[in-house]
């Protein structure tokens, strides 16, 4: 312990910084089962702090490290949180089983009910509730991140992770790794509107590149699929024309001797598009893409499979059972994360 400290001035006045290691937690089981409502079987705390009082207002830095800390049987307090602490412990330690901790913690001296060890307790409980409410909030910022995690967006009728979703995965990837406790639920959802648009369009192009795919196999040169065959802007109107003359639509102008007319490119894809049924179990498909390729994703960078749990894929906003810890609102066409 450093600092200063004025014994005789008329108002308490110190600014301190001390450190201490390896302190046993057990001991301090009463605080534990007061505020988490478990006792401590095991652990050990480190911490840095730097305390100052002045004007009879303290304020203080904690920096504490608990290692191996094991929590014992449930102990009913009335004061202690209702939260899942155990989770909320799985969330905070890490693959070596330390948690590191800050609490800032200030106050009054002339409040009766000031006390240090209650404010530290409360600080534990705030950061625990966060841990559960907020659990990607809480990830994000241990590696320096403001991004919301728990939501990655697709573009419509796409199931392409994109650049910014790849960052976030990246830092969903890198907290799990470290944090081997924890498993996570991947659940892709569709946006019945825009997906839906989205897909009658891709439909509509895959028309013509199956067109053009007879043509190429006629000749010899066809590629291994038709997502393999390109159309491009030159050619497309030839293509869309052999697609609307192919395509069973039942209200193409004929003209008396019962012969296609001839039609604008505009009209005949308008009537294709029209034609183009995509059906909810296309977009739960979709969905379905979208989360096993998230997983994949997050496979690739070391997290095991077995970790990871693909939830039933959802249509825009619809609810799935019971609403998940984690789970967060956004953009329809996504995937949606939680822990657990």
């Amino acid at each position: 312990m450093q600092g200063r400290i004025h014994p005789f001035a008329s108002e308490l006045s110190l600014d301190l910084a001390g450190k201490a290691r390896d302190i046993e937690l057990p001991p301090l089981t009463p605080y534990a089962v007061k505020y988490a409502g478990y006792g401590i079987e095991k652990g050990k705390l480190s911490f840095d702090v730097h305390y100052r009082v002045e004007n009879r207002k303290l304020t203080a830095a904690n920096r504490l490290v608990l290692d191996q800390l094991v929590f014992g049987e449930r102990v009913e307090s009335p004061t202690a949180t209702k939260l899942p602490v155990l989770r909320a412990v799985a969330l905070l330690k890490d693959r070596h089983g330390v948690i590191g901790i800050q609490l800032p913690i200030s106050g009054s001296l002339d409040d009766p009910q000031f006390s240090v060890g209650d404010l530290i307790g409360r600080v534990i409980v705030n950061m625990v509730t966060k841990a559960v409410t907020a659990p990607f909030a809480l990830l994000a910022s241990a590696f320096g991140s403001d991004e919301e995690l728990s939501t990655l967006s697709f573009a419509p009728g796409n199931a392409s992770i994109a650049a910014e979703a790849k960052k976030r995965i990246d830092t969903v990837g890198k907290a799990l790794a470290d944090r081997p406790a924890l498993k996570l639920d991947i659940g892709g959802r569709a946006d019945p509107a825009t997906d839906r648009e989205a897909l009658r369009h891709a439909s509509v192009e895959t028309a013509l590149r199956r067109e053009k795919m007879k043509s190429l196999v006629a000749a010899g040169n066809a590629p291994a699929s038709v997502d393999q065959v390109m159309v491009d802007a030159e050619e497309r109107n030839r293509w869309l024309a052999e697609a609307y003359r192919s395509a069973p639509l039942p209200d193409r102008r004929r003209n008396a001797l019962g012969m296609l007319m001839d039609v604008s490119p505009r009209e005949m894809e308008a009537m294709l598009l029209a034609d183009a049924k995509i059906e909810d179990d296309a977009l739960r498909q979709l969905a379905n893409r979208r989360a096993h390729a998230v997983k994949d994703a997050i496979v690739a960078i070391g997290v095991q499979s077995e970790r990871l749990f693909l939830i039933a894929p959802r249509l825009g906003d619809e609810a799935g059972g019971a609403k998940v810890v984690g789970e967060a609102p956004g953009e329809p066409a996504r995937v949606d994360l939680a822990l657990r």
